[in-house]
């Protein structure tokens, strides 16, 4: 299955849905995420039509009772809830919401009663550049990235890129190609000219800015969120695929009705519900 991604006079194809088969007796990682489970890592997403990859995004807490959750993005289980979701040997949870309409291709996976689940405040980084850390703590989002600033994506293909310039805030739109041809809008663009930033199965991914820093002594590892991807391809046709386009933090918590979980907040033990954003419009 593929789709475009439009925006201005630049077609690109988005990076959506990967053939994936699980594995067993695997060590911890990507492809094979327990409890908590992390964002950037390996899911199967088990449709009707058949079992495809993406990847996790971040942690969240709901508005509604403050249960935690991880978000992803929308297309990945054709924007119907219930889908169950793995991570190689390990249930992952189910999509108690899930979109793919003009302003969201956003999905929120929980627990059931008979799969309860976990989830953390951490991303799987690995597979970078020589010396990357395997996994960054979430210290803090943002709303939205500034327009020329640096990103990285931490894709469960793909891995971990970094130095991704943010070009506009609102004009990516994503496009299907085949019927019925939704579209989603106003999503970031962002692009790293000559090097392929994405692929299939890294939709769904984290879009964040490292922080490395100090924290009672100890140095750590972390990230600042600032937003989901959802979709990529090419600036120019004869070259790789090198643009990528992601809902900005405020999108996804107002869309999903949900808050972004901090290791800070979840170290806390804080089991109150959060504040509802007053600004979503």
């Amino acid at each position: 299955m593929r789709r475009q991604a439009l925006t201005a006079c630049v077609a690109a194809l988005v990076l959506a849905l990967a053939w994936s088969t699980p594995t067993s007796g695997a060590p911890a990682s990507r492809a094979n995420d327990p409890q908590p489970h992390r964002g950037g890592a390996d899911l199967v997403v088990h449709r009707s039509n058949g079992d495809y990859g993406c990847t996790s995004g971040f942690t969240v807490r709901q508005w509604d009772g403050g249960k935690r959750a991880m978000v992803t993005a929308g297309h990945c289980s054709n924007a119907v809830t219930g889908v169950k979701a793995t991570s190689g040997q390990y249930a992952y949870g189910s999509f108690l919401k899930a979109a793919f309409e003009e302003k969201a291709d956003l999905g929120l996976l929980t627990g059931t009663a008979d799969s309860p689940q976990t989830y953390a405040p951490t991303l799987w980084t690995d597979g970078g550049p020589a010396g990357s850390p395997v996994a960054r703590r979430v210290l803090g989002k943002v709303d939205a990235p500034a327009r020329g600033s640096s990103v990285c994506i931490s894709g469960n293909i793909t891995k971990l890129v970094c130095d991704i310039t943010v070009q506009h805030l609102s004009d990516g739109v994503e496009c299907e190609e085949n019927p019925p041809k939704r579209c989603t809008k106003g999503l970031v663009r962002a692009v790293k000219g000559g090097q392929k930033i994405s692929d299939f199965g890294d939709s769904g991914a984290p879009v964040f800015v490292p922080i490395d820093t100090v924290i009672d002594g100890h140095p750590v590892h972390g990230a600042l969120l600032v937003g989901l991807f959802v979709a990529g391809g090419k600036q120019n046709p004869t070259g790789p695929d090198d643009m990528v386009l992601f809902h900005t933090v405020k999108q996804v918590e107002c869309f999903l009705r949900v808050q972004v979980l901090t290791s800070q907040e979840a170290d806390s033990g804080n089991t109150t519900p959060p504040t509802p954003r007053s600004d979503c419009g």
